[in-house]
């Protein structure tokens, strides 16, 4: 408890709202697999440019020292790959995972509420999965698309004094439940950077990373849900990922798309067959009868980009 909440200060707002679950079970099929390539389906890769626009941290679980710096000589360190800073593919993964999730008929994959109805609980059969499951894997079954760690191309570190954060209260029935009903899915919201005495390290605002996802025997539809989910298809929004997301850091935008295919009947014919250009509206067009149009509505909204007009909580809330 800090000294402002000592104080009794009124509570601030929450820095989150729910995307409501559908009413509708998860819709669930057969994988495609891994054993041999689905007529029609395809296989690439996806290049682009993440953007800051907020300062990005993913914690690398260790307390760096900054010798020199007398107000913060140890700070909590950034994820590096190669000693380089970058953003873990696990993060960005997770990320377009819970946005895929939240728009499409999908299970609730992790949840600490005990009380969850079963209808939104995973499937445990390989033969049946939710559209989720079967695009980044489930219990037994390696998904179809793999993100490589987003190394920092351009800008640099800093530290950003954010505000300490409490773990997410899951045993809290009424701010998770309407009465028995789950209120859904949480997302933070952006907004202005919040103030604190906890230093991170910290990529900077507009600090550029190379994405990379590669995959393989997915449906134009599937993968077309994976790029709106990505924030490049419509309504735009930008994604949030990393730590301090309540305090407003970790919002991305995915820029300047290049989407590759391989011909799966030419890969067969030619050992060093070149994958060639693909245009993405299609794709986005595709998956339309997968997304669900209240659900996508409701997340554009929560996380729309900018939001000058909101204040991120910069102490307990």
């Amino acid at each position: 408890m800090s000294y402002r909440d000592r104080d009794n200060q009124p509570p601030l707002p929450k820095p989150y709202e729910f995307v409501p679950l559908p009413p509708e079970r998860p819709a669930t099929e057969p994988p495609a697999g891994h054993h041999r390539y689905r007529e029609g389906s395809l296989t690439g890769t996806l290049t682009a440019t993440i953007v800051a626009r907020s300062p990005i941290h993913v914690a690398s679980g260790l307390l760096e020292p900054k010798p020199g710096n007398r107000q913060y000589p140890m700070v909590k360190g950034h994820f590096r790959t190669g000693d380089k800073p970058a953003i873990p593919g696990t993060s960005l993964k997770g990320c377009i995972r819970s946005i895929v999730e939240a728009i499409t008929r999908s299970s609730v994959q992790v949840t600490r509420a005990r009380e969850l109805p079963r209808e939104y609980q995973p499937s445990r059969r390989i033969d049946q999965l939710d559209v989720a499951q079967r695009i980044f894997g489930a219990l037994g079954y390696q998904g179809l698309v793999r993100f490589g760690d987003a190394v920092l191309a351009s800008g640099d570190t800093t530290i950003v004094p954010s505000v300490q954060l409490f773990r997410p209260r899951s045993e809290a029935v009424d701010t998770y439940f309407d009465g028995s009903e789950p209120r859904g899915r949480k997302f933070y919201m952006h907004g202005k950077l919040a103030q604190g005495n906890l230093p991170l390290e910290a990529c900077s605002i507009d600090s550029r990373f190379d994405l990379r996802m590669e995959f393989e025997n997915l449906a134009a539809s599937e993968l077309g849900v994976v790029l709106i989910a990505l924030g490049l298809g419509e309504p735009r929004f930008l994604p949030k990922l990393g730590g301090a997301k309540p305090a407003c850091l970790g919002t991305i935008e995915v820029t300047a798309p290049s989407l590759t295919v391989l011909g799966l009947h030419a890969a067969y014919e030619n050992f060093d067959a070149a994958p060639a250009p693909q245009e993405m509206k299609e794709l986005l067009d595709a998956a339309r009868p997968l997304v669900l149009s209240t659900q996508l509505g409701k997340l554009a909204e929560v996380l729309r980009w900018p939001r000058e007009d909101r204040e991120c909580p910069d102490r307990s809330y």
